[in-house]
């Protein structure tokens, strides 16, 4: 947490999924950066030590395990989230068993997210102000 900002990055090779989730986490007051290239990412991820990582399972270049590998590497500390499709929960399960902090199943709605990363930022000590959405 730099500056008191919980910093977020998010990887998708769909820049929907970027565009829809990175309000959500605004709201939650978290520093986020998107990115649909894992390379990036991981490059990214080299220059500065992020609070979350929520990471796509399946991407064609680089997959969100190597991704995930990549980040306990580098930081024990990082909360790594990954995004996974349905079929995909034997990965899922992989990866919580190489560290990750969470998963969460497509199709999912912002507000899943949020209350996944805040799950997240109190494992980390921090307490995130939750808003909800107004109806």
């Amino acid at each position: 947490m730099a500056d008191g900002k919980f910093e977020v990055l998010l990887l998708d090779d769909e820049p929907i999924v970027g565009k829809r989730l990175r309000p959500a986490l605004l709201k939650l007051g978290c520093e986020v950066e998107v990115f649909e290239s894992p390379q990036k990412a991981i490059r990214r991820i080299d220059e500065k030590e992020f609070d979350v990582v929520v990471t796509d399972i399946r991407m064609d270049e680089i997959d969100g395990i190597e991704v995930l590998e990549h980040v306990m590497d580098k930081s024990r500390r990082t909360k790594v989230i990954m995004i996974t499709g349905y079929a995909m929960m034997e990965l899922a399960r992989q990866a919580m068993e190489k560290g990750a902090f969470d998963f969460i199943a497509k199709p999912f709605k912002p507000e899943d997210l949020r209350m996944v990363i805040v799950k997240a930022a109190e494992a980390l000590g921090v307490k995130l102000t939750h808003t909800q959405e107004p109806h």
